[in-house]
């Protein structure tokens, strides 16, 4: 089955061809909002951390987290205490399956964008998300959780993705507010694509 895996940074991921992934599918169904593999920018954002790392031991909330991969990273490469958050519940068997595949176990939780109270993200220092601002309704969500990191004392967040209209008036906004750059970053493996990740230093000199 390895034409249906791939492997990345010591981590393997399984595409919706393998077999076992299509056994989930027969005993839970399909992922609802887009959890259906793993995300290229997911792979763009692990590449770009490592040039642009954060401290390890962080507790880092991943948005959009879908099948894991940048849990699984993250908890590789960074020793962080990491909260898998999806909008989506069907998603977390996928998830559970790679934790597995690759010796974690993932916490995952089950929160929209915006049922992430003020309580909740004053637990994160880093936030991450991968292909989480492909509707104008996530953009609008994000501006407001932006504010609400900011307010609480979160660090940084840091977004990956192919450059939808959305994502750039997010970060056309974030730029305009907070210590922000937009960066193309590209990568040659596991896969060769181009993505954008938004890094956003809301409160850099937190305790």
């Amino acid at each position: 089955m390895a034409k249906h895996e791939l492997t990345a940074h010591g981590l393997t991921f399984l595409k919706p061809g393998h077999k076992r992934i299509k056994a989930l599918k027969t005993e839970y169904g399909e992922a609802n909002l887009h959890g259906t593999k793993v995300w290229d920018s997911s792979f763009v954002l692990m590449d770009y951390l490592l040039l642009d790392p954060i401290p390890k031991d962080r507790v880092v909330f991943d948005i959009g987290c879908g099948w894991g991969p940048t849990s699984l990273f993250l908890l590789k490469h960074f020793s962080s205490r990491v909260l898998s958050i999806d909008a989506d519940d069907s998603v977390e068997p996928y998830l559970k399956l790679h934790g597995e595949l690759n010796g974690y176990e993932p916490i995952f939780w089950q929160r929209k964008l915006n049922q992430l109270k003020k309580e909740d993200l004053a637990m994160a220092d880093t936030i991450v998300g991968g292909d989480i601002c492909f509707w104008d309704e996530l953009r609008d969500d994000w501006w407001k959780l932006l504010k609400r990191a900011k307010k609480v004392g979160v660090r940084q967040v840091l977004i990956a993705d192919p450059g939808r209209q959305p994502f750039y008036d997010l970060a056309n906004w974030a730029k305009e507010r907070f210590d922000a750059e937009l960066w193309e970053h590209d990568i040659k493996q596991p896969l060769k694509t181009s993505k954008y990740v938004l890094e956003v230093n809301l409160n850099p000199e937190a305790p």
